[in-house]
Order: C-alpha cells, then sequence, then structure tokens
C-alpha cells in the first residue's frame, strides 16, 4: 500500500500520542513470539514482565498461549528446520521430547550470560535446556481436617488419609513423578510401573485433577484434606484465610521444572538467545520468586524477606529429587495405558 500525505501525518500523529501516553512504540518487523501458560501466568507475564523485555529488544512480543504436549505437537508438525517460534519453554517432560529429535542449540555464557550464573542442577542436558522457572511440589493439608499432619509421600498411603486424598492425573508431570517414585520407594525402580499402578489402587477412589489450580478449590471447600501441590496454590489459600500448610516430604520435594531452550534453525535466534537471558536475569528470576514463588536459579538473587518462609532457597532446591525425563517418556505410555484401566 502506498504512504500518502495523509496516511503519512496520520502515522506521525499516532507515534506521537503513543508517546505522551507512554505508551512504547518500536521497530517495524514482525512480532516475536515467546510461550507462556494461560490464566495468571498468561496476565502476569504479558502485563508486567514481556514490555520490559520488548523495550530491551526494541520489538514487539506475542504470546502464544497453550500447554506442553500441544506446543510439542506443533514443533514436532513444523520439524526441525522450520520451528515455530525461535525459544520455548517447557516441562523438563516435553523438552526431553524436543531435545531428543535434535531440535535445539547448546546454550553458552557467550550466547547467553547469566548462564554463568546459573545454579548446576538447572544446566540440563549438555546444555540444551536451561532452568527458568522451578516451582516446588509439596504435600499441603487442611489443618482442620487432619488429626496428624503427612511427613512425606509414603503417608499418603496411611489409613487416616483414606478418603481424604486429591491427587494429579496421569497427564500431568507431578503424577508421572510420584508413579516412578513409587515404583522405587514400593518396587525395583523408577521403571517398575506394575507396582507403582498397584499401589495407586490402593489410594482409591479420589479426585484425578488435571493440574494445582484445580486441587485448590477442593481443599478450600473441604472436598480433600490432603494433596501434593505446588507452594504457590497453599500461598493463594493461605491468604484467603484457608486453614491450610505445608509440609516438605521426608523423601524430598519434587519440582516442576520449567526450562528453556533456543531452536537452532529459529529465525529468531539472537532475541531467543537474549530472551532466556532475560529470563535467568536477577531481575526477572527476583519478580517471579516474590510474585509466583518461583525458586530462583540464578545464584545470586537474595530472596525477598517477605518469601524467605517458603521452600525456594539454593539448598532446598539442590537437594529435591530429580527424574530423568528421556526414561520417564520411554515409560510413559504403558504407565498411562495401565493407570486408565485400573485408576
Amino acid at each position: 500500500m502506498l504512504m500518502t500525505r495523509r496516511t503519512l501525518l496520520q502515522s506521525s500523529m499516532a507515534a506521537a500520542a503513543a508517546a505522551s501516553f507512554g505508551m512504547p512504540t518500536f521497530a517495524q518487523g514482525k512480532p516475536m513470539v515467546v510461550n507462556m501458560f494461560g490464566g495468571r501466568w498468561e496476565n502476569d507475564w504479558r502485563n508486567s514482565v514481556l514490555p520490559n523485555f520488548a523495550k530491551q529488544i526494541n520489538r514487539k512480543v506475542d504470546l502464544d498461549i497453550g500447554l506442553g504436549m500441544g506446543w510439542v505437537s506443533n514443533f514436532r508438525a513444523a520439524g526441525p528446520e522450520n520451528p515455530p517460534f525461535s525459544v520455548v519453554m517447557l516441562n523438563e517432560r516435553y523438552t526431553a521430547m524436543l531435545r531428543d529429535d535434535g531440535y535445539f542449540e547448546t546454550l553458552t555464557p557467550e550466547l547467553v550470560p547469566n548462564l554463568a550464573d546459573v545454579i548446576a542442577p538447572a544446566r540440563l542436558k549438555d546444555d540444551t535446556a536451561v532452568t527458568g522457572m522451578l516451582a516446588p511440589l509439596v504435600l499441603g493439608y487442611r489443618t482442620d481436617l487432619v488429626s496428624e499432619k503427612p511427613r512425606g509421600w509414603a503417608d499418603l498411603w496411611h489409613e487416616r488419609f483414606r478418603g481424604q486424598l486429591g491427587l494429579y492425573a496421569i497427564t500431568n508431570s507431578a503424577a508421572l513423578m510420584m508413579a516412578m517414585w513409587a515404583g522405587k520407594h514400593f518396587g525395583s525402580g523408577y521403571d517398575d510401573i506394575d507396582t507403582a499402578v498397584k499401589k495407586f489402587q490402593e489410594l482409591k477412589p479420589f479426585p484425578q485433577l488435571g493440574y494445582s489450580a484445580q486441587l485448590t478449590p477442593l481443599l478450600t471447600q473441604g472436598q480433600i484434606a490432603v494433596a501434593p501441590i505446588d507452594v504457590g496454590e497453599i500461598s493463594t489459600m493461605q491468604s484467603q484465610g484457608v486453614p491450610v500448610d505445608y509440609v516438605i516430604p521426608e523423601e524430598g520435594m519434587f519440582v516442576f521444572d520449567h526450562s528453556f531452550s533456543l531452536l537452532k534453525h529459529g529465525a529468531d535466534k539472537q532475541d531467543g538467545a537474549k530472551y532466556i537471558d532475560f529470563v535467568l536475569s536477577p531481575e526477572t528470576q527476583a519478580w517471579m520468586a516474590k510474585n509466583w514463588l518461583i525458586a530462583p536459579t540464578n545464584k545470586t538473587v537474595e530472596l525477598p524477606p517477605e518469601v524467605q518462609k517458603w521452600p525456594l532457597s539454593q539448598d532446598q532446591v539442590s537437594k529435591a529429587t530429580r527424574f530423568d525425563w528421556t526414561a520417564a517418556n520411554k515409560i510413559s505410555a504403558a504407565l498411562s495405558d495401565q493407570w486408565a484401566r485400573n485408576i
């Protein structure tokens, strides 16, 4: 379309108006796309975090909202040579699927300077991914509904909690982690799915929820009294006056490990590397700790006083039970099939 004198004037006036109202103006070109979960994740990231990154690269940044398997399907449909965007955030379970197909660039401190300050457990699989968002998974319980609080994961099988449990559906990484833990604790190893399924059969009936925010209403309403859940949901309930507390399981807490990777053949590799560096920056990591109770993986971050009571410290995070997701993905189909038929 030809730029007429009128449209040129209108464009100039719009830019001046944006500047006068403090609205950012960016260089022309195709927006960069990054991905994020929906709900409060999307709203907070879009409104409080992304504007700072957009200013840094002088470019509009759009969000692709979804969930792990959906993004993996989109990347696989496009193929390694033509990824839908250049940097991706996934739960490590799903990162492993694309890593094993050769999608990712090796991250270095030259590409991502803040990588040098990341704790060792957050640098994943030959630096093909880095944990940028780490959410502790603990045992939450209603203080008014249980006579004795749980001590660890094995207590879920105690008679005093019979009929009071809420658990994740097997489609959630937390359920897969718990099944692998049960296979090792009660059976022969993480891949002992027969034992894991048999043990969870013993807990029936119990509601199975897709994600943490679906467990929160059940705890709030007292329909369940004990559940594995991330600490952010515990904080939300406590702020609303719900009589709920948590324990770090004596066998070790689990973590939702959201990792960031750079695509080898992404069209925006340079800005993609800058985005990972931005996520790992002390400022962004401190913001996530304060607003989301996400444990910082940048070791230079000092936790704000108001969040120091939560299990977000480097020492606590480094002691968390971690899983090999490449190995986990090899058993997930058989586990899901047995789970669906028996639980």
